[in-house]
C-alpha cells in the first residue's frame, strides 16, 4: 500500500471505474460498457489485495538482515556435514528408510548391490548439499545487491502502472504510450488514487518503468 494512504470510498471507486472505462474509449469492437466497468473493477480489487503483498515482499532491508542470520546458518549446517563422523555421515544421507533405526543395516544391504546402495547414497548427499548451496545463492542476492526494492519504492505506483497498460492491450483501440494526459497516464494514476487515495498523481516514471523494452 502507498505510504500514509488508504483505498477511496464505494462511491469514489465506482467513479474511478466510470472514468477509467471513458479513458478507454474508443473499445475494441467486442467489449460493451459493462463488461469492460467489470474489468475494470476486478483488477482494482485485486491491486488492493496484491499491492500490500508486493510491499512485504520488497522490503530491501527486512530481506537483508534475514537473509545474513540464514546464511550464517546454512554454512554453519554445511560445515557440520562436512565435519561430522563416518558413522553420522552415513545415516544422515542413508538413502534406505533407515534412519529411524527400526531395521538393521544388514537387512537393507542385500536388496542393493553395494554399487546401487553407494550411487543411492551419493546422489542423496548430492541433492541435500545443492540445496543449501541454492539457499546460499538466494541469501546472496539478498544481502548484496539487495533482493527487493529500495525503501523509498512504491509498488502501488508501478503496480498501477502494470495494470492501465495490460487493460488497454485487452480492451481498447487506444495505443499504450508514455504521452502526458494520455490514457495510459490517466488510467495509471486512477488505478493508484484507487489504492492510494491520492488523487492526480503524476506516474510519468512508473509508467515510463513499463514503456522500456
Amino acid at each position: 500500500m502507498a505510504r500514509n494512504g488508504k483505498p477511496v470510498s464505494a462511491i469514489r471507486q465506482d467513479e474511478i471505474v466510470e472514468e477509467i472505462v471513458v479513458n478507454l474509449r474508443p473499445l475494441k469492437s467486442h467489449n460493451s460498457f459493462g463488461s469492460v466497468s467489470e474489468r475494470v473493477r476486478h483488477a482494482i480489487l485485486v491491486l488492493l489485495k496484491v499491492a500490500p503483498l508486493w510491499t512485504k515482499i520488497g522490503d530491501r532491508k527486512k530481506n537483508r538482515a534475514h537473509a545474513k542470520k540464514l546464511d550464517a546458518a546454512v554454512h554453519e549446517i554445511e560445515v557440520l556435514l562436512s565435519t561430522a563422523p563416518t558413522g553420522l555421515a552415513l545415516f544422515l544421507s542413508f538413502p534406505l528408510g533407515l534412519e529411524s533405526g527400526d531395521h538393521p543395516l544388514e537387512q537393507a544391504l542385500p536388496k542393493r548391490s553395494i554399487g546401487e546402495f553407494e550411487r543411492a547414497f551419493v546422489a542423496r548427499a548430492n541433492c541435500f548439499a545443492a540445496e543449501l548451496k541454492r539457499l546460499r545463492k538466494v541469501c546472496a542476492r539478498a544481502i548484496n545487491p539487495g533482493l527487493g526494492n529500495h525503501p523509498n519504492y512504491d509498488h502501488a505506483k508501478h503496480m498501477s502502472a502494470h495494470f492501465a497498460c495490460e487493460l488497454l492491450n485487452e480492451l481498447s483501440q487506444n495505443k499504450v504510450t508514455g504521452t502526458k494526459d494520455g490514457p495510459f497516464r490517466v488510467i495509471t494514476s486512477l488505478f493508484y488514487e484507487a489504492v492510494s487515495g491520492q488523487r492526480n498523481a503524476d506516474l510519468k516514471r512508473a509508467c515510463d518503468g513499463v514503456l522500456q523494452p
